[in-house]
């Protein structure tokens, strides 16, 4: 089903737009909607048009030369080996960027929850947590600020891919858990129960992490020259791909909103990240894999978006309705007789509707 298929049925939303939980009616335009497609497919396309214009978004760094450190005074040194560790640095820059713009979009959501009680935007927050989480575990393991033995070479891919992995599976998890749960009566038991699952799987996940790090010998990951040249990162796009085609079709259905919507339109960015990690990239820090982590930040920023335009939606609906509500009052005052516009203009809802209109 596409996304105009089943944004056409007449499903129930909150007033708010985020989650459809109350008696209100969420729509967005047509043309509005496929600007939204259209913006996120343009951003996943845009490096590989760069590429095809001559862009190279690889890192590689200079080879260090041990022998020639010898004649080097102790700050070239330490500038020699910053150039060798351009590629490490640019990982940790972006894999960071992924972390705190998923952190910043799970802030979001529960000041929402905050405002709105709506038990769907933190359960699909403590999903987008532990994804941030997984981000930080490979990037702390890949920058040896978690104790590691492996070699980047094999530890940085391997992380990856079980991240990914995790990273998928956690949102299929919550939202698999509200579709079949329902929405009304159990909520905080639903958001317990999802947080507890969550916070199983980022234990979990760490711990793989950890032991990851710390083995001498990790599976082979990379094979430069085949059609599949990172076959572990085939398994999270399979599951980007579910996600896209089977649950959220079904999750928007259930419970229409921004939020919802924005969530999964983030699966465009996420397949196009698997596409350049399991059939582009062949080493680290090459072109490929600077995109993928790119597109990685995008799908992450993605929902942190619908919330934000959200929040303006609701603001203009607000304002208008104080408009609206303070020109009806000031049409019943000049009507009554002996009560003229000027009582009116000091009115508490003529003043309400003359905030709103600034």
């Amino acid at each position: 089903m596409v996304i105009s298929d089943v944004l056409s049925l007449d499903v129930g939303g909150s007033p708010s737009g985020l989650c459809g939980s109350g008696q209100h009616r969420w729509r967005l335009p047509r043309p509005h909607l496929w600007w939204c497609v259209v913006g996120v497919a343009l951003v996943c396309l845009l490096p590989a048009i760069l590429n095809l214009a001559g862009a190279d978004f690889s890192s590689p760094g200079r080879p260090l030369d041990i022998e020639a450190t010898s004649h080097m005074s102790p700050g070239q040194i330490v500038d020699a080996i910053h150039h060798t560790l351009e590629g490490s640095f640019n990982h940790t820059i972006l894999e960071w960027s992924a972390f705190c713009t998923a952190m910043f979009t799970v802030i979001l959501a529960f000041v929402h929850f905050k405002v709105k009680r709506d038990i769907v935007t933190p359960i699909i927050a403590v999903s987008l947590f532990w994804a941030g989480c997984m981000d930080a575990f490979h990037t702390l393991a890949a920058d040896r600020l978690i104790d590691a033995t492996a070699a980047n070479e094999n530890l940085i891919p391997f992380t990856w891919a079980i991240c990914r992995t995790f990273n998928a599976l956690i949102p299929i998890i919550c939202v698999g858990v509200l579709l079949l749960r329902g929405s009304a009566k159990s909520g905080q038991s639903r958001f317990w129960f999802v947080s507890m699952v969550s916070l199983f799987f980022g234990f979990l996940a760490y711990g793989i992490i950890h032991f990851c790090a710390t083995s001498g010998q990790l599976p082979r990951t990379m094979f430069p020259g085949s059609l599949v040249t990172r076959p572990w990162d085939v398994a999270p796009l399979v599951l980007y791909l579910f996600a896209g085609v089977v649950v959220y079709p079904a999750f928007f259905r259930r419970f229409r909103g921004s939020f919802v919507l924005a969530m999964w339109l983030s699966v465009l960015p996420n397949l196009a990240t698997q596409f350049h990690m399991a059939f582009g990239s062949t080493a680290l820090f090459d072109n490929h894999f600077n995109i993928a982590h790119f597109l990685k930040i995008i799908a992450y920023f993605v929902p942190f978006f619908g919330l934000a335009a959200d929040y303006v939606r609701a603001y203009r609906e607000e304002k208008a309705i104080s408009v609206r509500l303070g020109d009806g009052v000031v049409r019943r005052e000049d009507s009554i007789p002996g009560r003229g516009s000027a009582q009116a203009l000091h009115s508490p809802a003529w003043r309400t509707a003359r905030v709103a209109r600034r």
